[in-house]
């Protein structure tokens, strides 16, 4: 197995989330080998795409897990991870709360052991240029959290989320999002640039 696993559910649909998913995701990957190995827990050789179709049962990790990658690490361990790239200019840590259709959004199904969020503020603006784009492919903030922390620090009361709805692109999903800089020091692996935890 790969040291880093991509789960890609394979549809029709496709959009700027998915060209941006697939642009970034590179430079996510590189982020990732940086944060875990400095926390002395290098991941191994090789990146690998598996596309699948929802009825496949490695789909599940995606869709029912809220999975989309999965490290190996050089000692054997396997770990699971979500991410999120986005482009707003306020760098939070973001979780789907509700979904459109009212359910559970993936902060209460998601059972990735890790969670990533990317902020590539220059993504628009140098695509729309078509100029440096190399620049398209990089995040400017970053963070990378253990989420059952992050998970047990909600229970504790020790963060202060707000919640918003998302009326853009005919979505009704609702999130809760925290600011980067209130996020409890235990629940951070790294922050970009990749300035590790120490808590």
């Amino acid at each position: 197995m790969s040291g880093i696993t991509r789960i890609k559910i394979q549809s029709n649909w496709k959009d700027w989330r998915t060209d941006m998913a697939d642009e970034l995701a590179p430079a996510a990957d590189v982020i990732y080998r940086e944060a875990f190995g400095s926390i002395g827990m290098p991941i191994a050789d090789g990146v690998d795409y598996v596309n699948v179709t929802k009825d496949e049962a490695m789909a599940r990790y995606d869709w029912k897990e809220g999975i989309d990658v999965i490290l190996q690490f050089s000692s054997g361990g396997k770990a699971t991870l979500q991410e999120k790239y986005l482009t707003y200019w306020e760098s939070t840590a973001t979780f789907e709360e509700r979904k459109t259709s009212g359910a559970p959004g993936a902060w209460y199904y998601c059972t990735a052991q890790y969670y990533f969020v990317g902020y590539a503020w220059k993504y628009w603006d140098y695509k729309s240029r078509e100029v440096y784009p190399h620049a398209i492919k990089e995040f400017q903030d970053g963070i990378l959290l253990d989420l059952a922390a992050t998970h047990r620090s909600d229970s504790a009361g020790e963060i202060d989320w707000l919640f918003n709805g998302n009326q853009h692109d005919g979505r009704r999903a609702s999130f809760r999002y925290v600011n980067f800089n209130n996020i409890p020091s235990s629940c951070i692996i790294a922050r970009y640039p990749w300035q590790l935890s120490t808590g």
